[in-house]
């Protein structure tokens, strides 16, 4: 297997693997979720223009986001793939460049639209025209530096598939970092009386995020080419190239997809189909409660991002009872957890609820989320396990079934259904709890029992037939 740092994950305890990979996984999470905070902190001091322009941003940097996760996925089933099958150094420094740069493509088109369109684009979304100047600010910086948010982000799932979690990890707390730092610089025209900014507003929290992603991709980039050899600047056939890309596209436009199920379950059990019937209390009291709780199952986030990389290798290695372990080893882990946080929620729901949220309303439908909904947590962690694995093996439909059915056919009507029926906001939050316990039993029967453990590799390439020159005539001789 190439690469120094590359671990063969066809050998040796399957959920050993896992572990080694969501341990650090999850404190490059947690990093990124402070900058997260901390972002919104420093817009909030600018004004409520500015504050609500980043907000606004959100769904749509969302969607384009989704769109390299959906290029990460699939660059990790393609790579792990080709590292189970024990394919060489060369093929798979071949497979990672082709990777990178279908990415980089990719989301080049999606940065210059955005440049060119970030106007219009938010003008029919509805933003008022006090807060129209900022989100385009913000936006035109964002789309501009797209590239260096993505590549690192792609670079880091290559890694990744082939056993190697702890640089991607360190890759993300070093851009948390600089992100920190620069935040108050960039934004402010003061930084806490001690020496000036630069006071470029909205824009500089844009840029700060460019800025620190910069510095992650040269770093990343650096030891893909250098350390791991994983970069070939070769030319390459580019019928070998669009073989790579459509094998990567196979995967990575479902995950895609997957990755728009949930926020959009979110937004309707936010809306006024359900939760904001109830007043913008009951919806505080949910968003609090959802924010709180995404900390709480950052492992269960990192599991999704490492059990590809396994079952991707141990697919390509047709160790299909190493595939099936660490499906169920995942499912394990899962349900563990969810009791635990189940546990822990449940003590400190009203210390929380009073401390971020003002109101009775708010803290009641905060407390009865924190001592319901955990308790069926697995079954989300299950779900989204379930489908990672399955597009580390190349199957994304499998994946993309799960999820769909989890966010469209269950929680949706469950959200709404519930609100209706009980006519409160617990209606709605027993409609995310079942959607969870109906969603996670149903993908772990159908992942343990029915579906199918092979990796499937997509269409081979056909290979290119050499001229034949005409058989010479023998004549006969006399």
């Amino acid at each position: 297997m190439a690469g120094r740092s590359a671990r063969d994950m066809t050998e040796g305890p399957v959920f050993g693997h896992i572990l080694r990979m969501l341990l650090p996984m999850s404190f490059g999470i947690l990093a990124m979720m402070l900058v997260g905070i901390v972002d919104t902190y420093w817009v909030g001091t600018l004004g409520t223009a500015q504050q609500a322009a980043v907000q606004m941003s959100f769904p749509v940097t969302m969607l384009v986001m989704s769109v390299s996760i959906g290029l990460g996925a699939g660059a990790v089933s393609a790579v792990s793939r080709a590292a189970g099958r024990k394919e060489g150094g060369p093929s798979l420094a071949r497979i990672s460049t082709d990777a990178m740069t279908l990415a980089l493509v990719s989301v080049g088109v999606v940065s210059l639209l955005g440049v060119i369109f970030a106007e219009p684009i938010f003008r029919g979304l509805g933003a008022s025209d006090t807060m129209l100047p900022h989100v385009v600010d913000y936006m035109t910086v964002w789309f501009a530096g797209i590239v260096l948010i993505v590549g690192p982000m792609v670079a880091s799932n290559i890694l990744r598939a082939l056993g190697n979690a702890v640089i991607p990890s360190l890759m993300m707390i070093a851009a948390a970092f600089v992100n920190l730092i620069l935040d108050p610089i960039f934004i402010l025209d003061d930084v806490f009386g001690l020496f000036p900014g630069l006071g470029w507003g909205v824009s500089g929290a844009a840029l700060a995020t460019v800025a620190a992603n910069a510095v992650t991709f040269a770093m990343v980039g650096w030891y893909l080419v250098v350390k791991e050899k994983l970069i070939d600047f070769k030319p390459e056939d580019l019928g070998e190239v669009w073989h790579h890309w459509r094998d990567i596209a196979r995967v990575g436009m479902p995950a895609c997809l997957s990755n728009i199920f949930n926020p959009l379950a979110m937004t309707v059990a936010m809306s006024g189909l359900a939760m904001a019937r109830f007043g913008d209390a009951a919806v505080g009291g949910l968003g609090v409660a959802g924010r709180i709780e995404a900390f709480a199952i950052v492992p269960l986030f990192a599991l999704s991002a490492s059990i590809g990389a396994v079952t991707g290798q141990n697919g390509g290695a047709d160790r299909l009872d190493r595939v099936r372990e660490a499906f169920r080893s995942s499912f394990l882990f899962c349900i563990g957890w969810s009791l635990t946080i189940a546990v822990i929620l449940w003590i400190a729901a009203p210390w929380l609820a009073m401390l971020f949220l003002p109101s009775e309303t708010g803290q009641s439908a905060a407390i009865a989320y924190w001592r319901i909904v955990p308790v069926t947590i697995a079954g989300y962690g299950i779900t989204i396990a379930a489908s990672a694995g399955f597009n580390g093996l190349g199957r994304p439909a499998h994946g993309m079934v799960i999820t769909a059915g989890r966010a469209l056919g269950l929680m949706i009507p469950g959200v709404v259904i519930g609100g209706l029926w009980l006519d409160a906001p617990t209606g709605v939050i027993w409609g995310v709890a079942l959607a969870n316990i109906l969603a996670g039993t149903a993908a772990g029967i159908f992942v343990l029992t029915k579906a199918p453990m092979t990796a499937k590799h997509g269409r081979k390439r056909k290979p290119r037939v050499a001229a034949v020159s005409e058989p010479a005539v023998v004549q006969d001789t006399p």
